[in-house]
């Protein structure tokens, strides 16, 4: 089976895109990262669908900081495409900064589906399960 080393590139974008944009606070370029209808769901948050609900999330989000700066690490990807459509898994490492120290907030991975749209690869779903936390 070949690999498609275009499409897997873009999908390693994309994982990055995600992280750089909740970490500074872009909500549009965060919601970006998603299909249209696009899902996300965490088990601290909950489930938001479409547009507008993800943008109500990254101010959910922002708001549970307490002033606190985040850094999002993606790693151990694996994804498997079949046409327009892909199904990926990452493991992630989630550290909060605040008054000059720094912590591991949580550890876990995440599920998505993928699809290609006219924009390029965006998640359709995006499930987080988390392994631990602070």
């Amino acid at each position: 089976m070949a690999i498609d080393v275009a499409a897997q590139i873009e999908i390693g974008e994309l994982y990055s895109r995600y992280c750089h944009a909740i970490d500074q606070q872009q909500s549009d370029a965060w919601v970006d990262t998603f299909t249209e209808d696009g899902v996300f769901e965490s088990p601290r948050f909950g489930r938001f669908s479409g547009r507008e609900a993800l943008h109500k999330f990254t101010k959910l989000y922002r708001d549970s900081l307490g002033g606190a700066r985040t850094l999002h690490l993606s790693h151990n990807r694996l994804s498997k495409i079949e046409g327009d459509a892909a199904t990926s898994y990452c493991d992630f490492t989630y550290y909060h900064a605040k008054d000059a120290k720094i912590q591991a907030e949580s550890v876990g991975f995440y599920t998505d589906v993928l699809k290609l749209t006219p924009q390029g690869w965006r998640f359709a779903r995006r499930t987080v399960t988390i392994m631990g936390s602070r």
